[in-house]
């Protein structure tokens, strides 16, 4: 079963998503894929980095990234996959993130992966592949990503089984998009309390899909194997129009034997965790705990 954090909704959760569904209530999802990217960069314009916690921009493997780290460092490293339907985002978005690397002394970096519709899949996780490769082989590593950056880590994973690489220690996946077709019941229960709608997710899944069907697990990993997945914290609200996704990845790793732990967020609608409000402060305590625990468990000899 999942666990829900709390039955009690803060007014300030409810304030916030009645002003972002008006603010969105004409944009249909945001299906328009300019219009997506100006609405993303306009929100992660308004995310800034924790004090103590430099910031940088490099290149790996060919790929832009986005370092975070503190002034103190033990050998751990979180992998950072940002959201945007596929078609937008940037590693900007991690920024909501670098306190967490702060307060766990680990460096987080985010990885600046090709988009579509100009570079369908497997543009996008070919990047991830291939600074994974690079940052990831010596020191013990959490994936996480939010939203399609959630279905994408988890893609991720399975790549890095499949291909005989390190394995990361765990897996965060925030309100993930593991499943492309876009034919969950939760799309009907929460049209009316999300900032999504199936008809402007489904424009970005084709454009993501390229040549791919949609139910292929290179694109929606729902539709793959979970085995030998690494110990993994998903995270939903239940006003989420993703919700079954949450809810189905959980079943499918339990079922393959992983270590999975689902927490659903009463009145959490997408994206919650990256605004100020007690669930998202609830929600990051979670994450962090989770963090510290399967990095201290980790077993790769740092990094020279």
């Amino acid at each position: 079963m999942p666990e829900l954090n709390s039955h009690r909704v803060s007014r300030r959760l409810v304030a916030l998503q009645k002003l972002m569904l008006l603010v969105t209530a004409n944009s249909d999802g945001a299906h328009d894929i300019e219009k997506t990217r100006r609405i993303t960069r306009t929100m992660e314009s308004l995310q800034r980095h924790t004090r103590g916690v430099q910031e940088t921009t490099a290149m790996v493997a060919g790929v832009p990234v986005r370092w975070f780290r503190p002034a103190r460092t033990a050998a751990g490293l979180i992998f950072h996959v940002h959201g945007g339907a596929f078609v937008a985002g940037s590693s900007l978005a991690a920024r909501a993130h670098s306190e967490l690397a702060r307060s766990q002394g680990v460096e987080l970096v985010s990885v600046d992966y090709r988009l579509a519709p100009e570079h369908p899949s497997p543009a996008g996780l070919d990047d991830l592949w291939a600074v994974y490769s690079e940052v990831a082989r010596d020191r013990p590593t959490v994936i996480m990503g939010e939203s399609a950056g959630g279905g994408l880590a988890m893609s991720l994973v399975r790549r890095v089984l499949d291909r005989g690489a390190a394995a990361p220690e765990g897996l965060v996946t925030m309100f993930p998009w593991a499943d492309l077709t876009n034919t969950s019941d939760s799309f009907l229960r929460n049209e009316q309390r999300d900032l999504l709608s199936r008809k402007g997710l489904s424009r970005s899944a084709v454009a993501y899909a390229g040549d791919h069907d949609l139910t292929d697990p290179l694109v929606s990993p729902l539709y793959g194997t979970f085995a030998d997945f690494p110990a993994t914290l998903i995270i939903v609200g239940t006003h989420d129009c993703l919700l079954d996704d949450s809810r189905r990845a959980a079943a499918r790793m339990r079922a393959a034997g992983v270590d999975a732990t689902l927490i659903e967020v009463a009145g959490g609608f997408h994206g919650f965790v990256l605004l100020p409000v007690p669930e998202s402060r609830e929600a990051r305590r979670r994450i962090s705990s989770f963090v510290g625990t399967v990095l201290s468990q980790g077993s790769r000899s740092p990094g020279v």
